[in-house]
């Protein structure tokens, strides 16, 4: 891993939610597709979890983007409306972006729909914020499968004085081809007696492909045998030989013994090694279990805005029959995650 700051970082969540598509009493509703009644969240019957670094067994970017495309599709279909909602060929002004913010990442499928009901500001708040009776689940979890998260309110300029707009967010059902699928609904006035309602289904996939490691940082070559050197300074990846590194951490053998070495970074003794710990076989193989459990699919084009990296490491070595040592370089602080000097994980 990089001993610069890291350019990627997980997705801030600009806004939390209560509860999608309301019914306040007295007022008529019907789905955002049209049709009455409520719509189970998609999910693709194959897309099980299933322990899979990467992700679903053959999964590709292509095959998630579409079933991120579908999950959008079947958030918004859960929206329901008030009677005499009329779509909206574009977003109103009042409501230019979507409730959510747009997650800085470029593997996002957002599909917007915008309407203009006739129903005073006030009354449409109430409506979109009434809980409907029984729609909720021991756990939060309502029928549809969103998750309730909060509710925001906040002014903002539009034409003349200040408007305030009311949003809400729903988080969606997990899924191995995508990092988050979300559900946000805003409403603002539209004069005296109307109002304006804008959702948002955002799903942020993931791409299955590892990602390759960039660093030009020096790599450290670490062995069992060799032992830990005294100081990290000057290091930044490690270099390994051999095949069946480029779509995983390690290999899918177990390992017959290991070696950890810390360093302290810039903090206490500067890049020292702060500790040398040697793993029998029993103990290489929980380490090496651990590591294939970190995720290798990830959001492409992320953007991230890392916690102070001090430069502290870790560097574990393990010894597989019939091939060299593989090392891992694993950064303790700043954005973390794990390199074997092809990918990255974590």
């Amino acid at each position: 891993m990089l001993r610069l700051s890291c350019v990627k970082a997980h997705r801030t969540a600009v806004a939390a939610g209560m509860v999608a598509c309301m019914l306040a009493a007295g007022c008529g509703s019907l789905r955002a597709d049209g049709r009455p009644g409520t719509a189970a969240v998609w999910t693709d019957p194959a897309a099980v979890r299933t322990g899979t670094p990467g992700g679903s067994p053959g999964a590709t970017a292509a095959g998630n983007r579409e079933l991120a495309r579908k999950q959008a599709l079947a958030l918004l279909a859960l929206v329901q409306l008030p009677g005499g909602a009329v779509r909206l060929r574009s977003a109103p002004r009042a409501l230019p972006v979507p409730e959510l913010g747009t997650p800085a990442v470029s593997s996002l499928v957002d599909r917007s729909r915008s309407w203009r009901v006739p129903v005073p500001f006030a009354q449409a708040v109430t409506w979109l914020g009434t809980e409907q009776p029984g729609s909720l689940h021991q756990g939060g979890l309502r029928e549809d499968g969103l998750q309730q998260d909060g509710s925001t309110g906040q002014p903002r300029a539009g034409g003349t004085g200040r408007t305030i707009i009311i949003g809400y967010t729903y988080d969606g059902p997990p899924n191995p081809a995508w990092q988050s699928a979300d559900l946000g609904i805003e409403v603002a006035p539209a004069g005296s007696d109307a109002s304006v309602i804008r959702a948002d289904g955002q799903v942020v996939w993931l791409d299955p492909v590892p990602e390759q490691d960039p660093s030009l940082a020096r790599p450290m070559r670490l062995t069992v045998a060799g032992g830990c050197p005294d100081s990290d300074a000057g290091f930044g990846d490690v270099a390994n030989s051999g095949p069946g590194l480029t779509g995983r951490l390690l290999p899918g053998t177990a390992p017959a013994a290991g070696l950890e070495c810390r360093y302290y970074g810039l903090n206490g003794h500067a890049w020292r090694l702060r500790s040398a710990t040697p793993l029998n076989a029993a103990a290489a193989a929980r380490v090496a279990s651990s590591m294939a459990r970190i995720p290798l699919s990830h959001p492409d084009g992320e953007v991230l805005n890392c916690p102070l990296d001090d430069g502290s490491a870790e560097v574990i070595a393990l010894s597989y029959a019939g091939r060299p040592d593989v090392d891992l370089w694993i950064s303790l602080s700043g954005c973390g995650g794990v390199s074997n000097g092809y990918i990255l994980a974590g």
